[in-house]
């Protein structure tokens, strides 16, 4: 249970696998099978049509791993990690390999879908571009569609915002002050996801020209006057919103150290573990009926259903930490682990591949109906996905 610090922990490569194969099959069914399916929706596919929520594991994920270092500092008695060593090396990280997907899918990806630079000379263009380069893109509602390219960049926009916030949030959460930050972080969430987008959206569209307040299709990429339905969205999802699940992470950190300061009894860990793995079990069969819309609008889910469903994640991501017995060996598997290790390129690159095969712009002929091509795109995005962790990630972690 006490690995050394150096110690690759496989199952939380295991947890990323899970949460992008997620995310892929979400993008997948929208965009190779669900607008062409003529039968309802199986369990399968229903369960990709909540991939969306893939995402808020990988927010879990980011607040647990991040704030770790202050956890430790705070209970050795010594001072916290140096603010500029961690911006440098949260920048090292991320920057490289998104810039180079960001001039590859300006410079190659956009002409190929849309024909031309045309588009970059515009209002709307030009705030995708100079927006999306400091990774600034989803403070700005003509900018959160990335033109329609690649619009899972919207989650990566927060998790930058989260990393600037992180060494003044991560004090807040040691020791026992975990207790008044944790409430604190889900009043300000539900009460941003409620009242925000009522409050805001009439300033939005008041100030902000309607050259630059375009929405591009989720699936069709086109583009149209930005809906006040998806305004709604984009209002809801800023960082205020999303931040219970960062502070459960950050709050999983917490007691992930207090765990890990003494000798661990069994019983704690027996019970992290059975109850990630009843969240496992009990979580499936309930996201496979619950439909879609109560999701993205649900008042219901916002105010209930999405904090059990952050909590669960929690644990799960606390159980693999741990590398408990059940949960350690479901995640540290021969699977998931080399996808979670590749995680973030392939986070980058498989929306503008799955583009490319709905579109025929890639490989038109290779196969025909919808399995095939959605085996296709997830073969081709690992291999660019490969490529860009070879050239941009592995230099820095050359135990991998």
């Amino acid at each position: 249970m006490n690995p050394p610090s150096t110690d690759r922990n496989r199952a939380l490569d295991g947890i990323r696998g899970l949460a992008i194969l997620w995310v892929f099959a979400f993008h997948a069914n929208a965009l190779l099978v669900g607008v062409t399916a003529d039968a309802p929706a199986g369990w399968g596919q229903s369960l990709a049509e909540k991939g969306l929520l893939g995402v808020q594991l990988f927010f879990v994920l980011s607040g647990f791993l991040l704030t770790r270092h202050w956890m430790t500092a705070a209970a050795a008695g010594v001072a916290y990690p140096s603010i500029g060593h961690f911006f440098a090396r949260r920048a090292l990280r991320i920057l490289p390999t998104y810039w180079l997907h960001l001039a590859l899918l300006f410079g190659l990806i956009l002409p190929i879908l849309r024909g031309g630079y045309a588009i970059l000379g515009t209002d709307i263009g030009l705030t995708n571009l100079w927006l999306h380069i400091p990774l600034l893109h989803f403070l700005h509602p003509g900018s959160s569609s990335s033109l329609g390219l690649n619009m899972a960049l919207w989650s990566l926009s927060l998790e930058a915002q989260f990393y600037l916030l992180l060494p003044f949030l991560a004090p807040l959460f040691v020791r026992n002050r975990v207790l008044i930050a944790l409430p604190a972080a889900l009043l300000i969430a539900l009460a941003w996801k409620t009242y925000a987008p009522a409050l805001l959206m009439e300033w939005v569209y008041l100030n902000v020209s309607p050259s630059r307040l375009v929405f591009f299709d989720p699936v069709s990429g086109h583009a149209d006057p930005f809906p006040p339905e998806m305004m709604r969205f984009f209002l809801e999802r800023q960082l205020p919103g999303e931040l219970i699940a960062f502070a459960l992470g950050m709050a999983a950190a917490n007691l992930y150290t207090r765990l890990r300061s003494c000798e661990p009894a069994p019983q704690p860990l027996r019970a992290i573990d059975l109850a990630a793995l009843a969240f496992l079990v009990l979580a499936t069969p309930t996201l496979i009926h619950l439909s879609f819309g109560e999701i993205l609008t649900g008042v219901g889910w916002r105010l209930l259903g999405m904090p059990l469903f952050l909590v669960g994640c929690t644990l799960l991501v606390l159980a693999a930490a741990l590398r408990t017995p059940l949960i350690g060996r479901i995640f540290a598997s021969a699977v998931l682990v080399p996808i979670g290790i590749v995680s973030y390129s392939l986070f980058l690159w498989h929306e503008p591949v799955l583009r490319l095969v709905a579109t025929g712009r890639l490989l038109p002929n290779a196969c025909d109906g919808a399995p095939c091509r959605v085996a296709l795109a997830f073969g081709i995005s690992l291999l660019v996905a490969a490529a860009s962790y070879i050239l941009t990630e592995r230099r820095r972690s050359p135990r991998v």
